[in-house]
């Protein structure tokens, strides 16, 4: 009692609690007038922003130029964000550069980032990834957690650095920590992966991120979150909830989760069936330029009556009006006509520059890129077969390392392993090793030209080699079970089910290649399994088309 008296009379004594004011505007301006560079950045701010004034770009431009040219570190980033953005001012990356590394210099953690923005982009300077990761770094070290991200992304992709998982986790989940979803993503994307013999995937630790990730209604986290309850991948399997997220993910638009949850529709799975639903979100799919939603859109409306269709046409045409959605004919009809860009995995199979690959990774391509020891060549197709899905494209050059084609038959529960290049744009331009087994003598609907496999495939490993343990290209590897397909027949989506064209069949297309003649390379080998991964990686090559 005596102490609460006590302070109760210090806060009567000292006029009670005073509280900060804020200088008005007027107050504000006749000290900027006299040149003090912190009141010229705050009434700089106000104005941008309209605190207690009306928005007037105008005159945050000029204040914020009169304290950045006094040294404010504040002004300087606000300055540089004017310029890039060009508001009261042309957009000039150039001038923005400038300011954002005036202010950088100075330890300004946001300008560090900007610029190192810059870098990384080549916005107002040459491109330069060391430089990016420099600027990165200095943000990341004061704790800004975009900055974070950027420096593991830069070690999940190897851009700037060596590509390095236990980087790219330690950065991605520091930010993480600090709610970034864009790192809680890729954190759970890099939990998703098997990294080598010792560390494999933990999904259990993929659905935490992922599922944090869309808490914060991150499109991708969300549908692959659905992916994973669907699988029953690091949680028990649960179609209601996968519906659930894929219905978030549907809703922000994107294409893949409106597939699946078409399909979810139309077999009833987490959802009650409702085929005018599943056609309402394969449309939606389509004409967000799902090519396999065309497809399986074409499929249903076969089975489906004119009443359901009608109906489906009614949902359709209300979501576009809520939200945006622009018509098919308002799309290119055309899709094959839009230039587009993909990669693929090609092998050598002799020193002399001819390649295999599969076809429907170079068909119609304007162009085709090889990438090769950090080397850029253009490629020529020589010969295709299109009903095997097996390629022969040829580069100029010679003594280059290649494969052997086996001549010999494979049995189930054989051990293999791939080499490839699969989704680039997210992990990196380092040939990928991944590992399996021979899981069928015949591929799907009982082919019997190829095998089924259980090492991972992702998009871009198509064209690459499926390798014996000894280091001979026994298949090549054509795709992965469509996953869309699947959980529209079956209401499943299917786990590491791939197929690879056995060689037998592969030997059978050489031969009927006059070029090669006997210039591809069968058995000649037996190497130890670290040998044969090392030749392996010295014989794959990065194929990119552009459509």
């Amino acid at each position: 009692m005596r102490i609460r008296i006590y302070l109760l009379l210090i806060i009567f004594a000292t006029g009670g609690i005073s509280k900060a004011v804020s200088p008005s505007i007027d107050e504000l301006t006749s000290k900027a007038q006299t040149g003090d560079a912190n009141s010229q950045f705050t009434l700089g701010f106000q104005y941008r922003l309209g605190r207690s004034v009306p928005v007037d770009y105008n005159q945050a431009f000029t204040w914020y130029s009169k304290s950045a040219q006094q040294g404010n570190p504040k002004a300087q980033y606000e300055l540089a964000q004017m310029y890039e953005k060009g508001e009261a001012t042309v957009q000039n990356y150039n001038l923005a550069f400038e300011w954002y590394a005036k202010a950088a210099v100075q330890n300004f953690a946001k300008a560090q980032y900007a610029l190192a923005r810059f870098y990384k982009e080549g916005f107002g300077c040459g491109r330069d990834f060391n430089e990016a990761l420099m600027w990165f770094n200095s943000a990341a070290e004061q704790g800004l957690n975009d900055a974070q991200f950027e420096i593991g992304l830069s070690y999940l992709k190897g851009q700037g650095v060596e590509q390095d998982d236990a980087a790219a986790e330690k950065w991605l989940t520091k930010a993480a920590m600090q709610n970034n979803a864009k790192a809680q993503y890729y954190l759970g994307l890099l939990y998703c992966k098997d990294r080598d013999d010792q560390i494999k995937h933990n999904y259990k630790e993929a659905v935490k991120w992922f599922s944090r990730a869309g808490a914060q209604n991150h499109i991708d986290a969300q549908y692959l979150l659905g992916v994973m309850y669907c699988r029953g991948e690091g949680v028990a399997q649960d179609y209601k909830t996968a519906a659930k997220w894929f219905t978030k993910a549907a809703s922000q638009g994107s294409s893949r989760a409106q597939l699946v949850l078409g399909a979810c529709y139309w077999n009833g799975r987490g959802v009650s069936i409702d085929h005018a639903e599943s056609l309402k979100w394969m449309s939606l799919s389509s004409m967000n330029g799902d090519k396999d939603a065309k497809t399986l859109k074409k499929e249903i409306v076969q089975k489906m009556t004119p009443a359901e269709i009608e109906d489906a046409q009614r949902r359709i045409n209300k979501v576009k009006k809520i939200k945006g959605y622009v018509t098919a004919k308002e799309l290119k009809d055309n899709e094959e006509d839009e230039r587009s860009e993909s990669t693929a995995t090609g092998f050598f199979i002799s020193p002399d520059g001819f390649l295999l690959t599969a076809y429907h990774a170079v068909r119609k391509s304007e162009n085709i890129q090889v990438q090769y020891d950090k080397k850029q060549y253009k490629a020529k197709v020589v010969d295709k077969s299109e009903s095997l899905d097996v390629a022969v494209i040829k580069i100029d050059g010679n003594d280059f390392s290649y494969l052997p084609i086996s001549s010999k038959e494979s049995q189930t529960g054989d051990a293999v392993f791939t080499m490839g290049y699969p989704l680039v744009s997210l992990q990196g331009t380092e040939v990928k090793f991944t590992e399996g087994s021979i899981s069928s003598l015949s591929g799907s609907a009982d082919n019997p030209h190829y095998f089924q496999i259980s090492a991972p495939v992702q998009p871009g490993n198509s064209g690459g080699p499926l390798i014996s343990q000894n280091g001979e290209v026994i298949g090549l590897i054509i795709a992965r079970l469509n996953d869309m397909s699947a959980l529209l027949t079956t209401g499943t989506v299917p786990q590491n089910v791939n197929y690879a064209l056995k060689s037998q069949y592969i030997l059978n297309f050489l031969k009927a290649t006059p070029q090669l003649s006997q210039k591809y390379k069968t058995n000649s080998l037996e190497l130890d399994r670290a040998s044969s991964i090392e030749r392996a990686k010295k014989s794959v090559v990065l194929i990119t088309t552009y459509k």
